[in-house]
């Protein structure tokens, strides 16, 4: 199953490569690509009622929609990255080379955690890595708006735009038993250590835990988040006094815009998941997915100075 349009249609070209590769090994394969989310889920269930393996070729999004109908089954999924930024292969330490992805792709089911949000409403949705509220969503819906710049570019310029008008939110969330309130400029709730193409938000979040790390970035000015952002690539953001870092297993969460009081909404995966108040459950060994190495990935060694 490949997402043909991920990372500006180069992973139609995968999804062959994969084909071919299984083809060859002696694999029956039906190659899929659902042009819209109603179809890939659509396949994704009939190929799980059947007891198919998948093979998910596309990046963090795609991932993410072809999750809502592995999560909490028996199914196995396979992941061959090919998006923009496949954060969520990288958690997993599957393999970047397509050949070697649609090889492990083949190998042994490994249990791993996934998050589930139920909303006030009773809807429930799935995240595969991160899922984020404030200023990281606010970047990430206005880079899924722009026409230009593409690719990666269009992220850095809408971080910038971001930043120019930087917003506040009111938050409270209850981490199992005890409540944190104040002010913040995004929140993290990471089951596996990066989003964004490799932003390591949660350098020791590992999908093995049961745990997911909730990180806050306390009210900060522009010009020190913008001297942060850099050195989440390394994780060397985490000991900067308005980081914020807690683990846990279930998080009631709500945020509002300090200045409109709008209720914010909740992205994971670089999804929408809807509107807050959500509560957010990790799923122990909620997706069995092929070649998964979840074991424990230490934080960089390098530490934030800058105060």
């Amino acid at each position: 199953m490949t997402n043909a349009v991920a990372n500006r249609g180069r992973a139609e070209a995968a999804g062959y490569e994969v084909q071919t590769y299984l083809e060859r090994a002696g694999y029956r394969v039906q190659h899929v690509m659902p042009p819209d989310v109603a179809s890939t889920d659509s396949l994704v269930r009939e190929a799980v009622s059947t007891q198919k393996r998948i093979v998910a070729v596309g990046g963090d999004g795609f991932i993410h929609y072809v999750a809502q109908g592995c999560a909490e089954t028996q199914a196995t999924l396979g992941i061959v990255p090919a998006g923009t930024g496949n954060d969520f292969a990288l958690g997993l330490n599957l393999p970047t080379n397509t050949e070697e992805a649609t090889q492990a792709a083949m190998t042994a089911a490994q249990p791993c955690d996934i998050l589930k949000f139920e909303s006030e409403a009773g809807k429930t949705r799935y995240g595969a890595s991160i899922a984020t509220a404030g200023f990281s969503a606010a970047v990430n819906i206005r880079a899924d708006a722009m026409k230009w710049p593409r690719g990666p570019l269009k992220y850095t310029v809408a971080t910038l735009t971001k930043l120019l008008r930087l917003q506040r939110y009111e938050f409270q969330i209850t981490v199992d038993d005890a409540t944190i309130a104040g002010t913040c400029l995004m929140i993290a709730i990471a089951n596996t250590r990066a989003f964004g193409g490799g932003m390591q938000i949660a350098p020791d979040a590992h999908a093995s835990s049961g745990t997911a790390d909730l990180v806050i970035i306390r009210n900060t000015s522009a010009l020190t988040l913008l001297r942060m952002l850099p050195k989440t690539f390394k994780g060397a953001h985490i000991n900067h006094p308005a980081v914020e870092i807690i683990s846990g297993t279930e998080f009631e969460v709500q945020i509002i815009d300090a200045d409109s009081s709008q209720t914010c909404s909740l992205r994971a995966d670089g999804e929408d998941v809807g509107s807050l108040p959500q509560t957010v459950t990790v799923v122990s060994g909620g997706l069995r997915v092929a070649g998964a190495s979840v074991g424990h990935v230490p934080a960089s060694e390098a530490r934030d100075t800058d105060k």
